[in-house]
Order: structure tokens, then sequence, then C-alpha cells
């Protein structure tokens, strides 16, 4: 999940279980108000949204906002996540630039 500022996901999620949250910075999920419709997962472009089997409702990437370093960057083997705080503005401005492709 690349937590877009204007996400198909929270547009088209039905419940607003898919929401922004400002102090977080990301795009969040309020599993008491997901239904599991998976609308959410058929907009996503990334394919970054799931419906878990078992308990039936989506599931997506919540950038481990409540912890200090996201966990795939804490746990990741070989180094090669690393956690930033970039303004979305020089994202794209860094993408722009960079001969190869960037993956945020």
């Amino acid at each position: 999940c690349r937590h877009c500022v204007d996400a198909a996901c929270i547009d088209a999620c039905i419940t607003g279980a898919m929401h922004w949250d400002e102090q977080a910075g990301y795009v969040l999920l309020d599993l008491d108000k997901c239904i599991g419709c998976g609308t959410c997962t058929l907009v996503c472009p990334l394919g970054a949204v799931h419906i878990d089997r078992q308990t039936g409702k989506a599931v997506k990437c919540d950038g481990c906002h409540d912890r200090d370093v996201p966990r795939c960057v804490s746990v990741c083997p070989n180094g090669s996540l690393v956690a930033l705080e970039i303004p979305s503005e020089s994202i794209s401005a860094t993408a722009r630039k960079s001969p190869h492709p960037l993956l945020v």
C-alpha cells in the first residue's frame, strides 16, 4: 500500500471503513466498519488490499503507525527496506529525476 492521498479504496468504501488518518498520515482500515464487500480490493491499482479468508474482512498495510519502525523494515533480512519521512511533493520530483524505478 502506498497510502495514496487520493486513494481509490477510500472513495469506493461504502461504509467509511477505509479512511485517511491525518495524524498517522496513512490510509487506515476500521475493521469494525468493514463488511467485507471487497470493493476496495477491486479498485486498488496496486492490489494492496485483500480479503482475509478467516475474518471475511479487508486487510492492508497500515504502515505500522503505532510502532516506531514498520515491521517489514525491522524484519527485512537484507536491509533493503528503510522508513523515511518524505513529503509527497518530493517523491514525485525524485521519481522524475531518477533513472531507476522508485517504489514508495
